[in-house]
């Protein structure tokens, strides 16, 4: 099984001119819609080994990046809630679609888990919320932002922290296969997960992760 993702974050801003000018030194469209820049995954779907990060991007920025991207041929964006700007992420993602500059099946959205909705309560709920941000039906990959836990509604502090459990986790676990279940996800995975944290995981998993990022 693949456990190892190859990505390239191109981070937007005011540098996203040189941020396309230099990716152009070894990408192409050809190049990027080319089969052999995929990796299959355990779900047996491919992912696209190259693909836009939205961290850190600035609002009214990060919309044009995805655009750029997507009409240069780009096929993964990668996104998470707690970048905050799932919603901008989304719009242009849909003016492409709508445009005819892509299909949806042929776009590539991973999308994250944040450390307040560890809970088995509160995964539907935040996957739905980015979903609905961006204005998809379904993702094609869900991780598991950080094994570290914070409480609901706490800020990444020494007061909020939970921290990881293994036991927790893997309940939070169990709530993201039920994603799968229910068609709101087609893989799940992990993401800064340690070799120890991710055996830990896989002794309880049912699915096992496609990706740890």
């Amino acid at each position: 099984f693949c456990l190892q993702f190859v990505t390239m974050a191109l981070f937007c801003g005011t540098r996203l001119r040189a941020c396309f000018k230099l990716s152009r030194l070894f990408t192409s469209s050809a190049t990027l819609r080319d089969k052999k820049w995929e990796i299959l995954l355990n779900t047996k779907r491919q992912i696209p080994a190259i693909g836009l990060g939205t961290w850190q991007a600035k609002p009214r920025e990060v919309g044009a990046a995805v655009e750029v991207a997507l009409r240069a041929g780009y096929r993964h964006i990668d996104c998470a809630h707690i970048y905050g700007n799932e919603t901008e992420v989304g719009k242009a993602l849909q003016r492409c679609i709508t445009e005819g500059v892509v299909k949806r099946e042929e776009v590539f959205i991973t999308s994250k888990l944040w450390n307040s909705d560890h809970a088995s309560g509160d995964v539907v709920p935040a996957c739905q919320l980015s979903l609905n941000n961006l204005a998809l039906d379904y993702l094609d990959l869900y991780l598991i932002h950080w094994p570290q836990e914070i409480k609901k509604g706490g800020r990444v502090t020494s007061d909020d922290v939970i921290g990881y459990d293994k036991e927790r986790t893997s309940v939070c676990w169990k709530a993201m296969e039920g994603l799968v279940e229910k068609g709101l996800v087609k893989a799940i995975g992990i993401s800064n997960f340690t070799i120890t944290k991710t055996e830990n995981l896989l002794k309880t998993a049912k699915i096992v992760p496609a990706v740890n990022q």
